[in-house]
């Protein structure tokens, strides 16, 4: 059975396209609330269908005929006109459906002005060529849209349509949409995941390259969440869902990425507003151009002639076209690269970054922390841990699961644990049996005033107070991000200047990760306020054109994600409130997304201004020669498409882009 997903579109398409690669694409909820920019509609979404193909091919096979064959003149006009008639078809439709919308006619309206003009004044030829290579332009650039649109629908099509229901010991095959949150269901070997949720029984192995573009394997067992879109490539596993299919993974990532065409780049906004005013302003200036000499000189076939010219000339439609198709490629090459950004302009922001601030745990780290030391100050060491980790019972940061795990805590032994307190970037609070117990860091001791003893050997310490005294600490180590200097690396040589790294921990476990991967800047014991903060002292100095960046994955991580110019989420699959905080998500834990997310937007950005200045500047100088007479209607409507087919093709780079 057929299903349909939102935001259902109609699409006129019947023409086939040739098949595109798997999009790599990660499973996010609906994480999009735009309240830092503004909402823009996207404009030169184009359609065609096999009828406007046929159109096309008979208005240039009669074209064609005129110019061959030796009719009368009255024929080769009649053959000019029906060829003319039959390529505008598609854009006097248009335009009529938007006067009686009440909307103002868009750039079209120009290219048919024009070829009206020509037929005036005995330039049959040049207005037929006009309007038929201007279709196809049009033609061409739906053509890539749809490659774009049909690549995303290969996505949809690859979604389960059955989900094996666990009823009784029996497994019943239901559409995934009639399957609630707490239910339990089946995935067989070789079957994709189709619902979101948590592993109760099974050990597998799970294929994500689909999602993330990470070709290795995830092993994963009870407990382990899972995302709908992950091939199962080990044994059969259950899975309790956490999220029913509308609000699931893949269906709100298909929504997201549809509607990231909203939020627009500078050249795209600036290309659109102009585009809305262009055709009136542009027509009444090429009547100007017409009735001012005329009326001077008498002249009216040389002055439509030219004012003819202009108005194939000035149509803004190749550089709108070619801005939309640059970003589309540079949506699409995010997507494979398991790169995802809430708009197009989150990527030019981001090639705007010349600071760059991370978090540690998490983000240069693994967040995969191990207890390297115990030293207790009068009692034992498992009386140390098993106090620390029931003060910390009811937190889900890392920490504090591995604390639960090395006391074998269990739910039960929080009965005794009262009026936690969690402290962002210190600490927790809390009653433990009537006792007043203290476990952070050295800046939570620090800041009630009871004395501490500093860890011998570099790594972060937990440190535990009973009644204001000091029982001892705990010491951690976590791991060292795989490729983090090669990454950091990577930034500066594509023009990231400054880096920087803010961190709650102290000065003895961050300076030696810091030296080594060589950053410029460190601030150690930082709470997530001071950590705005400074990412706020960082943009008020950044200059004029220039933004600051912040990559985290932490807990706390998502009022420094929000504060900076551009905030990126690394790990996006495994944090979801990071990601809904982030301007541009990582959807894997590999750094190195992150200099390919760099090396796409800076792409897309000089693909933008080249395009912008190659269609400027070509156009102008047609203008002049077209205004001085040296061009002839049709020369100056072929020279017009090639430079709109030159940007189109241009930006098909942006496909490619790594």
């Amino acid at each position: 059975m057929a299903r349909h997903y939102a935001p259902t579109k109609k699409k006129k398409l019947t023409l086939k396209l040739p098949e595109m690669p798997s999009l790599r694409i990660s499973a996010l909820p609906k994480l999009f609330s735009r309240e830092k920019r503004s909402y823009a509609p996207r404009r030169f979404v184009r359609s065609f269908s096999m009828g406007d193909m046929l159109l096309l091919m008979a208005a240039t096979l009669l074209f064609i005929a005129a110019l061959l064959f030796s009719f009368p003149a009255l024929v080769k006009g009649l053959l000019f006109a029906f060829s003319a008639l039959l390529a505008a078809a598609p854009m006097l439709l248009g335009q009529l459906q938007r006067i009686l919308a009440r909307k103002m006619p868009d750039e079209d309206l120009l290219v048919i002005l024009a070829a009206i003009l020509a037929f005036c004044i005995g330039e049959g030829m040049g207005g037929a060529i006009a309007l038929i290579l201007y279709r196809l332009l049009q033609i061409l650039e739906a053509y890539t849209q749809e490659k774009g649109d049909a690549a995303f629908d290969l996505l949809r099509d690859k979604l389960p349509e059955k989900a094996g229901l666990l009823i009784g010991g029996e497994v019943r095959q239901l559409m995934p949409e009639a399957v609630e949150p707490g239910q339990i269901i089946r995935v067989q070997p070789g079957e994709i995941v189709p619902l979101d949720g948590k592993i109760v029984s099974g050990v597998t192995e799970l294929d994500q390259s689909a999602l993330t573009g990470n070709s290795n394997g995830r092993r994963c067992g009870v407990g382990d969440e899972v995302f709908s879109g992950s091939l199962n490539c080990g044994s059969v596993i259950d899975i309790e869902v956490t999220r029913a299919f509308s609000d699931g993974a893949i269906t709100s990532l298909i929504q997201n990425v549809e509607e990231s065409g909203k939020y627009e780049t500078s050249p795209e906004r600036m290309s659109n507003r102009f585009s809305v005013w262009c055709a009136p302003c542009l027509a009444a200036l090429a009547l100007l151009i017409i009735l001012i000499p005329s009326l001077i000189t008498g002249n009216w076939v040389r002055n439509l002639r030219t004012g003819v010219i202009f108005l194939l000339l000035s149509s803004p439609s190749s550089l709108a076209i070619s801005i939309s198709v640059s970003c589309l490629g540079a949506e699409l090459s995010g997507v494979f690269h398991g790169i995802l950004s809430k708009g197009h302009d989150c990527f030019e922001v981001l090639a705007r970054t010349k600071t760059m601030v991370f978090g540690k745990t998490g983000t240069i780290t693994e967040g995969r922390f191990e207890i390297c030391d115990v030293y207790a100050n009068g009692m034992a060491r498992e009386e140390l841990v098993s106090v620390a980790a029931a003060a910390e019972s009811f937190s889900n940061h890392p920490i504090a699961q591995l604390l639960k795990a090395a006391a074998n805590w269990t739910p039960d032994m929080a009965e005794n644990v009262m009026e936690v307190e969690e402290i962002p970037g210190r600490g927790v609070s809390a009653f433990l049996e009537g006792r007043h117990v203290y476990v952070g860091n050295a800046a939570l001791l620090r800041e009630h005033g009871i004395p501490f003893q500093v860890p011998s050997r570099a790594g972060a310490a937990i440190h535990v107070a009973v009644e204001n005294r000091y029982w001892g600490y705990i010491q951690i180590s976590d791991k060292t991000r795989e490729g983090s200097f090669d990454s950091l690396e990577a930034l500066r040589s594509q023009g990231v200047d400054q880096l920087v790294m803010l961190t709650g921990d102290v000065l003895s476990a961050s300076r030696p990760l810091a030296s080594s991967l060589g950053f410029d800047l460190m601030r150690t014991e930082l709470s997530p306020e001071d950590k705005v903060s400074a990412i706020e002292y960082l943009i008020s100095g950044s200059g004029q054109g220039c933004s600051v960046g912040f990559v985290g994955n932490g807990i706390n991580d998502a009022p420094m994600l929000r504060a900076a110019d551009v905030g990126i989420a690394i790990d996006a699959l495994h944090a979801w409130s990071e990601a809904e905080a982030a301007d541009i998500l990582l959807l894997d834990s590999r750094i190195e997304s992150l200099p390919a997310a760099m090396r796409i937007s800076r792409a897309l950005r000089l693909l933008l201004w080249e395009n912008l200045g190659f269609i400027a500047g070509s156009k102008l100088l047609l203008l002049i020669l077209g205004l001085s007479g040296v061009l002839s209607i049709p020369l100056a409507a072929a020279l017009s498409t090639f430079c709109g087919i030159i940007a189109l093709l241009n930006s098909l780079r942006a496909f490619g882009l790594e």
